[in-house]
């Protein structure tokens, strides 16, 4: 395998612009996006440090009564009204087939 960097731009409508180079075959490519600006989707500076970013990352497991104690705690579903876990599955998958048609 072959590894090039290439620099692009994500244009408005959320597409990928980028010049290859000439002679490379037609085929296949595995295609990663690092991003290189301060600025997140909304045009705002990102509001956490790398630091923080990697704390929220980290994943602390709790155990099955931890997690009907804080759901409990919470209210369960029905404070978000939910009564119907399997239509309020439905209907994000409606919504989010909406914002992003090419999943």
């Amino acid at each position: 395998m072959v590894t090039i960097h290439l620099t692009g731009n994500i244009t408005e409508d959320g597409h990928l612009e980028v010049e290859i180079p000439d002679g490379l075959p037609p085929g296949k490519v595995q295609v990663t996006l690092e991003v290189t600006s301060e600025e997140d989707f909304a045009g705002e500076e990102c509001p956490w440090t790398d630091e923080e970013i990697q704390e929220m990352m980290r994943v602390t497991p709790k155990t099955g009564a931890e997690i009907v104690a804080l759901l409990e705690q919470e209210g369960g579903w029905e404070n978000l009204g939910i009564t119907d876990g399997a239509e309020w599955v439905q209907e994000q998958r409606r919504k989010n087939r909406r914002k992003f048609p090419e999943w």
